[in-house]
């Protein structure tokens, strides 16, 4: 079996404000490259966090100010 082809374009479609896109990743895929991308063609800023230990106070400011701005934030 093999799974479609990544096109963040056509799922970028199915997302809004209240329905945030989840990856569920295999190990050695990295959707950043393809996030950062989309992100410039829809004049957004994103910001990413990676959520090891202490990192949940800086990914809530994030979510906090991007909730405000319209930004995106990876976690």
């Amino acid at each position: 079996m093999q799974p479609p082809p990544f096109d963040l374009a056509s799922i970028y479609k199915d997302s809004s404000s209240i329905t945030p896109l989840i990856f569920v990743l295999s190990p050695g895929s990295d959707p950043m490259k393809a996030l950062e991308a989309i992100a410039a063609t829809k004049k957004r800023t994103l910001k990413a966090v990676s959520l090891g230990k202490g990192q949940g106070i800086k990914a809530e400011m994030y979510i906090k100010e991007a909730v405000k701005t319209g930004d995106w934030v990876v976690l």
